[in-house]
């Protein structure tokens, strides 16, 4: 039976932005996890690298819906900001789960793959407002728990360059 071959080439657009949306979703949950360990430790005391790693272990097993529950309550955010995570939370949950289910069948013409490219750049878009809101309170975490900003990012960056 010969190999059936298909050109998934102009599908390549949908691939990498797809990808970058699924990179964009897991930076939010990091985000969510770091923050509220980082609350836990502030507020009750130092926990050891063992401790802080097992609560950022447990709350990565947890759902995002979980966690941002779990940040509101510890940072008091306004229900503006709330608002902003649960959509978040919509546009990646719509990605992830169910995306390609039911926006397949625009995938078979150019105006639906560009319909469908458009839907998934304003779905990142909502994850990113999400991201930007969320990268000041975890800096001012970060610099609370005494660790130094720059130095962290020159090292999470250097492991992406190895």
């Amino acid at each position: 039976m010969p190999d059936i071959r298909i050109d998934t080439s102009p599908l390549n657009t949908i691939y990498l932005e797809m990808g970058a949306a699924v990179q964009d979703s897991q930076r939010l949950e990091l985000y969510i996890t770091f923050i509220v360990t980082l609350l836990v430790e502030l507020s009750g005391g130092t926990l050891s690298e063992r401790e802080f790693s097992g609560y950022m272990e447990n709350l990565g097993a947890q759902t995002l819906g979980r966690l941002i529950e779990e940040i509101k309550q510890k940072v008091g955010f306004t229900d503006q900001a709330v608002q902003t995570l649960r959509k978040a939370l919509r546009a990646r949950n719509f990605l992830i789960h169910r995306f390609y289910n039911d926006r397949s069948d625009l995938l078979f013409t150019q105006p639906g793959r560009e319909q469908a490219l458009g839907e998934i750049r304003e779905k990142r878009q909502q994850i990113n407002d999400a991201n930007t809101m969320l990268d000041p309170v975890m800096n001012d975490l970060v610099r609370l728990k005494g660790i130094d900003i720059d130095q962290f990012r020159y090292e999470a960056m250097s492991r992406f360059e190895n």
